[in-house]
């Protein structure tokens, strides 16, 4: 995945899905996990690695490329 947008999809490391509702250069918007309607808080991308969030349909779950940035997932 080249370049992350509003509207991909997240999954956290449970399987919960939530929206990107809004992309910005070092933070993103992310709707409440499982209602893509309702805006949740804001998070930065080292934040979303610390948490082993990815971007749902990667092909590496390990390596998420968000905000033009490229990021190692932690492991559990």
């Amino acid at each position: 995945m080249k370049n992350v947008k509003a509207g991909d999809i997240i999954v956290d490391r449970d399987g919960d899905e939530a929206k990107l509702l809004e992309v910005l250069l070092n933070s993103f918007l992310r709707s409440s996990w499982g209602n893509f309607e309702t805006a949740g808080p804001w998070y930065t991308y080292k934040e979303a690695e610390k948490f082993g969030w990815r971007i749902k349909g990667t092909e590496d779950g390990n390596i998420i490329n968000m905000g033009g940035n490229r990021y190692k997932l932690l492991e559990d």
